[in-house]
């Protein structure tokens, strides 16, 4: 898959992302890969001509296929050409975890279900967390209801016991809950744990799974000076879960050596107490060192009042030209404020560069793109509407946002291809033109619409677009002829 502004990645794994090398050098005509939440582990949900669709052609977009799943998936498909493993060659697949813990693997080109995995939990347990691939294994890893991260071949589903897994990720999986998407990157897998409504007692973390031999770390939010997984009582403090539709971000600028980023939800702000509510945390690569933080001024407002800063996680914004901050980030909240934020030094306290009031709470993870003219925009969907902000830079350096325009669309978490956004909302599956804001291809005229949404977001690969609904489909929209299939790998 070719991404919109990722650097080349280096070979010695620190800001290598796994199983993308392939993709970076791939031709924009071969068919490519979609292996995780916003297409890459920056989740920057921009991508270039590999996705075949444009202004020019996005008309032809119709309904291909629409199947039923044994349950919801609220989560966000993955797709891989020609898995390898189990099946050589076998052509495209798709795949989905439900939230009753079932993952599939489905035939891309038809719909047809070619196998399921599935998982148990204790009570009523539910998942949202989507699940993510390595192509270079030839495996996709998956969230399960039983506290575990299960490695299936990507062919044939069958688990694959290796080194570190299935990787336990929760001690209490009562309370504790996968709700966010799995990342792949830095030769590393990133978990990141949440609780089921809101119950105490549970303990926001991230689990770090080192693919080459297993080796397996812990970064609990409140109490990070215990680095393992905690059982009942063994923190004082209770929750800042992670619970946000990018979970786990990666910075994808080689000079910041692989950091990765999580947005923590409601609970205590004490570094006294190694307590780390309604924050944005960066780790180190391997998910040991504490690098960074920033933390809205009005934390205790937030605690007290339900206003999750994790409610969303951060967007990297491509560097910026002639700006005194060139690495920045852009983090939303419960609060209904987006501040951008400086990656290089996050700035502790109320240390942002700058804070944009907006009329709702925002629960879907910002798009980013940069256009031909080299301006850097950012996107956000929300329950009423979508915005569009530019990146505007003074004479002394000074990188402010500025709104673009605003759209009364409703979107999830949108998808920006070749100057279109993508947008899935209840009943309603759009395309907007990226500078405009203009509706320019629905559903509603492609051959059927989708039903309600939740967190669900489409995905745009392949001269193809794939989402799920509340009704337990999972829906596919394509172009005639497109992609043109490349040799099996």
């Amino acid at each position: 898959m070719r991404l919109g502004w990722l650097p080349p990645p280096r070979l010695d794994g620190i800001a290598a992302v796994s199983g993308l090398v392939l993709a970076l050098l791939a031709s924009p005509a071969e068919a490519s890969d979609w292996t995780t939440f916003d297409g890459n582990p920056a989740r920057a949900a921009w991508l270039n001509a590999s996705s075949g669709i444009g202004l020019g052609n996005v008309q032809r977009l119709k309904l291909r296929w629409v199947i039923r799943l044994d349950s919801l998936a609220d989560s966000t498909p993955l797709l891989l050409e020609h898995p390898q493993g189990g099946l050589h060659g076998r052509p495209s697949m798709v795949f989905v975890t439900d939230s009753a813990g079932t993952s599939y693997g489905i035939d891309a080109s038809s719909g047809a279900i070619v196998w399921r995995f599935r998982t148990t939990g204790i009570g009523a347990r539910i998942t949202n967390a989507t699940g993510v691939l390595d192509p270079a294994a030839g495996a996709v890893y998956v969230p399960g209801l039983d506290a575990f991260v299960h490695k299936l071949d990507a062919a044939t589903g069958k688990e694959l016991v290796t080194p570190g897994f299935p990787a336990r990720v929760s001690l209490v999986p009562r309370k504790e809950k996968l709700n966010s998407p799995l990342t792949v990157a830095n030769g590393y897998l990133y978990v990141a744990t949440s609780g089921y409504f809101d119950k105490k007692p549970y303990v926001g973390h991230v689990i770090t799974v080192r693919l080459a031999d297993g080796k397996t770390t812990v970064f609990n939010a409140l109490c990070a000076n215990l680095h393992t997984l905690l059982t009942y009582g063994e923190c004082p403090s209770s929750r800042a879960g992670i619970w946000s539709r990018s979970g786990v971000v990666v910075d994808p600028d080689a000079s910041m050596q692989g950091r990765v980023y999580v947005a923590t939800g409601n609970g205590e702000y004490a570094p006294a107490k190694f307590d780390y509510g309604d924050s944005l945390v960066a780790l180190s690569a391997d998910g040991t060192t504490l690098a960074d933080t920033f933390t809205p001024s009005d934390y205790r407002r937030l605690a007290a009042s339900d206003l999750d800063l994790g409610s969303t996680g951060p967007a990297m914004l491509p560097p910026v030209a002639n700006s005194a901050t060139p690495l920045m980030a852009v983090q939303g909240g419960k609060s209904g404020v987006l501040y951008l934020v400086n990656r290089a030094a996050l700035g502790g306290v109320g240390g942002d560069l700058q804070r944009i009031p907006l009329p709702h709470a925002v629960l879907s993870t910002p798009a980013v793109w940069r256009d031909a003219a080299g301006r850097v925009w950012v996107f956000l969907g929300q329950v009423s509407e979508v915005r569009a902000f530019t990146v505007a830079t003074s004479g002394l350096g000074r990188s402010r946002l500025q709104r673009q325009w605003v759209a009364a669309v409703r979107g999830t978490s949108p998808v920006v291809a070749n100057g279109l956004v993508f947008l899935a909302a209840t009943n309603s599956l759009v395309a907007l033109d990226a500078q405009t804001g203009n509706v320019v291809w629905s559903a509603h005229n492609a051959g059927g619409t989708i039903g309600g949404v939740h967190w669900q977001s489409p995905i745009v690969v392949n001269g193809t677009v794939f989402v799920s609904d509340e009704r337990a489909k999972l829906y596919a929209y394509g172009l005639s002829g497109y992609p043109p299939r490349s040799p099996a790998r």
